[in-house]
């Protein structure tokens, strides 16, 4: 008896490993924090070295609805984004250092490869996020952007 209530506790402190390992948010970025605008609240993947933004979402198969991923500079640029080995549409929202939406290309295609996108002004931040979402959240000029 008292091994199998040693055999039952073991399964589900296994069981229970495995679950809150699956539950973590996938992530290759340096961190995971949540990006509001408008009424939404997107989970988004903090990028800031040089090496994660070179990345980027290239190679990957999808970004959930829901999610994006934030590029953060060290400084305000004109940063300029192309769809290098991109597997699907995103749009790229460009963020002033002000959190005030700069510039916006809508549902960007991994065929405009390899033209490159750029703010119409300098910005700090830029924002992927699935094709179709920010028209779908009212993202617009001028928005703000609050991060969390």
């Amino acid at each position: 008896m008292k091994n199998f209530f040693f055999l039952i506790l073991g399964l589900v402190i296994i069981l229970g490993s495995i679950f809150l390992f699956l539950k973590q948010p996938v992530s290759r970025g340096e961190q995971v924090k949540f990006v509001k605008i408008n009424d939404a609240s997107i989970q988004v993947e903090v990028v800031r070295t040089p090496e994660a933004r070179n990345q980027g979402l290239s190679g990957r198969e999808v970004l959930p609805e829901g999610t994006g991923m934030l590029f953060v500079f060290e400084k305000s640029g004109q940063y300029g984004f192309w769809m290098k080995e991109m597997n699907f549409a995103i749009d790229i929202v460009w963020i002033a250092e002000s959190f005030e939406v700069a510039s916006i290309e809508h549902e960007v295609a991994p065929e405009t490869f390899p033209k490159i996108f750029y703010p119409n002004q300098a910005v700090k931040y830029v924002l992927e996020l699935p094709a179709g979402t920010s028209r779908n959240i009212g993202i617009d000029t001028g928005s703000i952007v609050y991060f969390e």
